[in-house]
This record gives C-alpha cells, sequence and structure tokens, in this order.
C-alpha cells in the first residue's frame, strides 16, 4: 500500500509541468528599415483603404434602401435649395480618388516617422526596451510515457 502512494505521488510529481522561467532582457532599437516601413504600410494602406471602399457602399445601399438618403436630401430642400440630391457615381468616385491619395499620404508619412526616428536615435543612442523572454525546456519523451 504504502508503495502504491509513492508511485503515484511520483507520477503526480511527473505529469505537473514545471514553472517556466523568465528572464527580463534589455534591448536597444537604433534603426528602423524605411523600405520595411514602405511595404507594411503600403500594405496596410491598400487593406484600410479597400475596407473603407466597400464598407462605404454597404452603407449607402442600407440607406438607399431604406429611403434615408431621400430624407436627407428632402431636409436640405427645406431650407430653400430648389433641388437637392446626391449622386451615388460621383460619391463614389471622389472617395476613391481621396482614399487612394490618402493611402499615399499616409504610407509617406510612415516613411518620414521612421526616417526622423532614425536621425533622433544616432543622436540619443535609441530606443531602450524592456523584453521578457520565456526559457524554452526541452522535454524528452521516453518509450511507454502516456503523458
Amino acid at each position: 500500500m504504502l508503495n502504491t502512494l509513492k508511485d503515484v505521488s511520483a507520477s503526480v510529481r511527473q505529469s505537473t509541468p514545471s514553472r517556466r522561467r523568465v528572464r527580463r532582457v534589455r534591448r536597444v532599437i537604433r534603426d528602423i528599415d524605411p523600405w520595411s516601413v514602405f511595404k507594411v504600410g503600403i500594405i496596410f494602406h491598400a487593406a484600410l483603404y479597400f475596407v473603407v471602399l466597400i464598407s462605404s457602399v454597404l452603407i449607402w445601399n442600407v440607406a438607399n434602401s431604406t429611403g434615408t438618403i431621400d430624407n436627407v436630401e428632402r431636409f436640405m430642400e427645406s431650407f430653400g435649395w430648389d433641388s437637392f440630391s446626391f449622386d451615388g457615381a460621383q460619391l463614389f468616385r471622389s472617395v476613391g480618388l481621396i482614399g487612394i491619395f490618402l493611402a499615399i499620404l499616409g504610407t509617406g508619412l510612415w516613411v518620414l516617422a521612421a526616417v526622423v526616428f532614425n536621425l533622433v536615435a544616432d543622436l540619443v543612442g535609441g530606443l531602450r526596451v524592456t523584453v521578457l523572454e520565456e526559457e524554452v525546456v526541452a522535454r524528452s519523451v521516453e518509450p511507454g510515457d502516456t503523458r
């Protein structure tokens, strides 16, 4: 009986995972590659452009089918305009062109910010960051181990 309790407690100790150790490491960011920032920025802004374009079309279609567009047009005519109407195709083209301009501008601003960061980092020594690294423990698996 006593031996079986020892065997059970030994198997419980072996099956509980050991605590991972974490060590604190300080890193210094001294350089950000502008070409990498450009690539990430152009992909991010292109995705954002398409999301905004598709969602604006969906919102326009919902507003048009519920009569909200007509209500807004009548509301604007109540202020004294002879006729007021939204042209959906013209609005879509304008939003598309403005979106392309903003995507290019946003990417350019990201690249400019990376270049300015590199210049400032050369003067002050970079950006100090503290990172917590988990220690990876390699466990061997023995034949017959059912864990």
